[in-house]
């Protein structure tokens, strides 16, 4: 995989064949990546929302399947936060916080998202899924972790992330592009949420010991 330049990134901007938007200023662009900035939308994983996290409730049984994805809502709390107000991620605290930037990829093109250096000195860590698919289309979400032992005041606008484009060498168009129609459970995306962490998955678990 090769990493697109500053100019390339531009060009397939200018093509509209990669979509970022809105970018609100040049410096939003740096010389292989493109600054992500906070959304207006935070989710908070609340502690005694659920006793533990089991990907078996997500299996299998429909009814079951239901009953975890109320509890995935009940387990978030969710704030909106205009621009101009902040909200205050506490130590040891998870927030599902969306872009403002929408994102668009084409098919030979993979995302990577990472954290800017200068809110990781600070203790935010952001632990997205790093890879955004080729082919994707919505916001992407950050998963921020507050690693440091103050609270950090975040406000929306702020440029918390940053996405680097690779080029993919696509050996067979064709099986790619029937790859991308399968896309993902988050393709789309509006806003932050909760995944299924048990898709794919259902014949690895076992209900019937449960060990601690």
């Amino acid at each position: 995989m090769t990493a697109l330049s500053r100019s390339s990134i531009l060009a397939r901007m200018r093509s509209r064949e990669l979509v970022i938007s809105p970018i609100l200023g040049a410096d939003q662009l740096g010389m292989s990546s493109v600054d992500l900035r906070m959304g207006t939308v935070v989710l908070v994983a609340r502690a005694g929302a659920q006793s533990h996290v089991d990907p078996d409730a997500y299996a299998n049984d429909p009814q079951r399947a239901h009953g975890a994805m109320e509890g995935k809502k009940q387990k978030h709390e969710r704030f909106d936060i205009p621009f101009g107000e902040s909200f205050l991620l506490h130590p040891g605290a998870l927030a599902l916080v969306p872009t403002l930037e929408w994102v668009v990829l084409p098919g030979d093109i993979q995302g990577v998202v990472t954290a800017r250096s200068s809110w990781a000195r600070e203790g935010l860590n952001i632990a997205t899924a790093t890879i955004v698919n080729p082919g994707y289309m919505g916001i992407v979400t950050l998963e921020l972790a507050n690693f440091g032992q103050i609270p950090i005041k975040l406000y929306p606008g702020l440029r918390l992330a940053q996405i680097a484009f690779y080029g993919l060498n696509r050996m067979d168009p064709a099986r790619d592009d029937e790859h991308l129609k399968m896309q993902g459970q988050f393709h789309m995306a509006f806003e932050p949420s909760a995944g299924d962490i048990a898709k794919k998955d259902e014949a690895f678990l076992r209900r019937d010991s449960v060990r601690t």
